[in-house]
């Protein structure tokens, strides 16, 4: 039994980080459930829960996590974790998480605690900057500027006026979905939905559909990191009616609309995203300058996104398919790069291809991502899975090193 008083969080904090089916397993113990009941709860076979229980079985797709978690009453959250860092560069950037949380609590759109400490064309450029810096997966970088930019666009889009105070307003609302984006990444769910909040408050603010719906991008990818896939979806949906595929711009925030849509729909298991896939391709064609508000909104996205709705869906073979047409250096961000070899070790994981492949791609998504992919909750439960395979079979060595920077296994 465990002693009175004592909440789940705490039961979680033992200094390293459980894989997936630990935390499962604790979060059911806990609140005195047995396998029977979770399987009846969740819709789930008993053996499959067991299975992933025991590190036997990776978990492919969100819908799974959210059935499980819904069924223990916790958040995705609880069930994924938080990643303990294991070199410098991964520590700097959750050691920016405290002064991020800072910032944002202590700053709102009525009033300002202090003057403007920066000129609006250097909090501009200063923007455009942090933006690029997460898009080439750059976190140190990015955990550093975040608490001062903050702080001085709350500061400029309260005191400020006229021109001043709308750029202010954009700067915020790039800014929030920079910090969404980067803290989800960290597992820190709820404060992305705080900074996806304050960026749909500052699009209010500023009264442009456009920007509202790039405010809503960040506010969808907070809600489905908490699992919230309807809530999500209906966000996207909300974007798409208020917008129109009019000029470049609009274009790709209308075609990422159109694709979080497909994606939320299949997420959810509401809905298909044939539709949505095949209209946003055509969209992708006509643009003429992609990355519009740093959504990486282009042809070769669109295929990302296919590949991943295809895994929400059960088909890794469609999703193999997908990324084998797909030529890695025709992706031009780093970070989506990083979440293409992710999902293609997820397509060839669930075709139960050797290993050896799938460690490979998640050798080189570590190469350019190392904090993302470690932190990755489908990574972490792939390697899981193999180190399972490995302890009964022969193992690898790529396999446990990967494993060791995770925190998964320990070193020899």
């Amino acid at each position: 039994m465990y002693p009175i008083g004592c909440t789940y969080r705490h039961l979680m904090t033992t200094g390293e980080a459980p894989e997936i089916g630990t935390a499962i397993r604790r979060m059911r113990r806990w609140r005195g459930m047995t396998l029977d009941a979770l399987a009846g709860l969740s819709g789930l076979s008993k053996g499959y829960l067991s299975r992933i229980e025991n590190g036997r079985q990776a978990v492919e797709r969100r819908s799974t996590l959210a059935k499980i978690a819904n069924a223990l009453r916790c958040s995705v959250g609880d069930l994924t974790g938080t990643f303990v860092p294991t070199d410098q560069g991964d520590s700097d950037v959750h050691g920016a998480i405290p002064d991020i949380q800072f910032a944002l609590v202590t700053t709102n759109l009525d009033h300002a605690r202090s003057a403007p400490q920066r000129p609006t064309a250097e909090l501009k450029a200063e923007t455009a900057r942090v933006a690029d810096a997460r898009q080439a997966c750059d976190y140190t970088e990015v955990g550093r500027a975040l608490p001062s930019l903050l702080v001085d666009l709350h500061a400029t889009a309260v005191q400020g006026t006229g021109d001043d105070r709308n750029e202010a307003l954009r700067c915020l609302i790039l800014t929030c979905q920079v910090t969404t984006l980067l803290v989800r990444n960290l597992g820190e769910n709820l404060l992305a939905w705080n900074a996806a909040q304050r960026g749909l408050q500052a699009a209010e603010r500023l009264g442009d559909p456009v920007w509202a719906g790039v405010a809503e991008f960040a506010y969808t990818q907070a809600l489905v990191s908490l699992g919230a896939y309807d809530e999500a979806h209906e966000h996207a949906q909300r974007a798409l009616r208020e917008l129109g595929p009019d000029d470049d711009k609009s274009i790709q925030v209308y075609g990422t609309s159109l694709l979080t849509a497909g994606f939320c729909a299949v997420t959810a298991e509401s809905g298909q995203a044939d539709d949505e896939i095949a209209e946003a391709r055509n969209l992708a064609r006509r643009v003429e300058r992609p990355n519009a508000f740093w959504l990486g909104f282009s042809d070769a996205n669109v295929d990302l996104w296919r590949m991943s709705i295809a895994l929400e869906s059960e088909d890794p073979v469609l999703a193999a398919e997908v990324a084998a047409r797909l030529a890695p250096e025709a992706i031009p961000l780093r970070s989506r790069r990083a979440t293409f070899f992710i999902d293609h070790a997820r397509a060839l994981a669930g075709l139960r291809r050797p290993d050896r492949e799938v460690v490979e791609l998640l050798r080189r998504a570590e190469q350019l991502a190392p904090l993302r992919t470690r932190n990755n909750v489908f990574v972490r439960s792939m390697v899981t899975e193999m180190i399972e395979r490995s302890r009964r079979d022969s193992g690898g060595r790529e396999l446990l090193g990967l494993a060791e920077r995770m925190s998964l296994v320990r070193p020899a």
